[in-house]
């Protein structure tokens, strides 16, 4: 088992990865006083993973409760933690109980802000089942339902008190899902530079240990920056080009990670419109993304109506638009002031 620290004071908490470390959770968190337990979860995880779980962390707490959600991105929403707050209030949870999240990005999402605003926080604990939750929406603290309006655009910065990483999960993720996971792990790698990247180039590294090396590579930037006002913003590279994505088309023809690719090449096209980015990055990106079965460009979309969507994330300003940038491997800064026109070029 390994273990990465995210070192944030008296919000620290531990990351364990390993295989077949699920039946390890009582003793990983363990409490000196009793207490209860919701699992959030969605249908399509706890139907394969349910009772394992249950059987897993049952001995822990006094009672074990479950919310079970839609699986599925557009179910991240206000109704959905209306429920988890239903079910908690008709249980008498006190801030001395907890919830467990066993599932994706949308679950890790949806019952961390349950978490942080229920009775103005209660303990949560992440159990990820997908690759890219593992490698992402599980660590650092962002909490986040979305609106009609766009994504994540309800939420707080709330960390979990720790998070359990059973590679043994993905043996029943979908390969489309699998790839989704993978656009963060190459993320890191453009934001970690080169040693990292060239090895993902080379397919050298083995799931376990890229699993790992983009976790610390997350906890590095979110010690330096847990609420996102510097350096963490590189984290999120290709996401304001994604978020735009998934709204524009209701969340249901790409998954996260499958927006997450697309909107690195929109950067990376953004960086060179404006005179910034290597011209061999483009290639090396997307030929990495394509061997990970990755989609590089949109399809059945007109580009140009992202453009509204823009204005509603969360590194806009009242007079600018703010994208992150990849200059190179290794180099990711945020750019301001990035006008419609040139926009407008890039997305034609």
């Amino acid at each position: 088992m390994r273990t990465v620290k995210i070192k944030l004071g008296e919000n620290s908490y531990s990351i364990y990865i390993g295989k077949g470390i699920l039946e390890e959770f009582n003793s990983l968190f363990s409490s000196k006083e009793a207490r209860k337990a919701l699992i959030v979860t969605n249908n399509t995880v706890w139907n394969i993973y349910g009772k394992r779980v249950i059987d897993s962390i049952k001995d822990g707490f006094t009672k074990v409760e479950t919310l079970i959600l839609p699986d599925g991105e557009r179910y991240k929403t206000l109704r959905s933690v209306e429920k988890g707050y239903k079910v908690l209030v008709e249980n008498k949870f006190t801030r001395s109980d907890c919830i467990i999240n066993l599932g994706g990005g949308v679950i890790c999402d949806t019952g961390g802000f349950i978490s942080a605003t229920y009775m103005r926080g209660i303990d949560f604990y992440q159990i990820p089942t997908t690759l890219l939750a593992q490698v992402d929406a599980s660590i650092g603290g962002k909490v986040a339902v979305n609106l009609p309006q766009g994504k994540n655009l309800v939420g707080a910065f709330y960390q979990p008190k720790g998070v359990l990483i059973d590679v043994n999960f993905l043996e029943t993720l979908p390969k489309r899902e699998l790839s989704s996971g993978w656009s963060e792990i190459i993320k890191a790698g453009i934001i970690g530079g080169e040693d990292f990247f060239s090895i993902l180039e080379r397919g050298k590294y083995p799931l376990i240990t890229a699993i790992e090396k983009a976790i610390k590579l997350k906890a590095k930037i979110v010690k330096m920056d847990e609420k996102d006002k510097a350096i963490r913003k590189i984290l999120n590279l290709g996401h304001t080009f994604a978020h735009a994505i998934e709204s524009a088309t209701n969340y249901r023809r790409y998954l996260h990670g499958e927006a997450v690719a697309i909107g690195i090449m929109y950067a990376i096209k953004l960086g060179e419109a404006i005179g910034v980015t290597d011209p061999s990055l483009k290639d090396r990106v997307k030929a990495l993304l394509e061997r990970f079965n990755l989609p590089t460009e949109l399809k059945k979309l007109n580009p140009q109506d992202l453009i509204p969507y823009f204005y509603v994330d969360k590194k806009a300003t009242t007079s600018s638009l703010s994208f992150i940038i990849p200059l190179k491997i290794g180099d990711v800064r945020e750019f301001r002031n990035i006008t419609p026109e040139i926009l407008g070029g890039i997305l034609k």
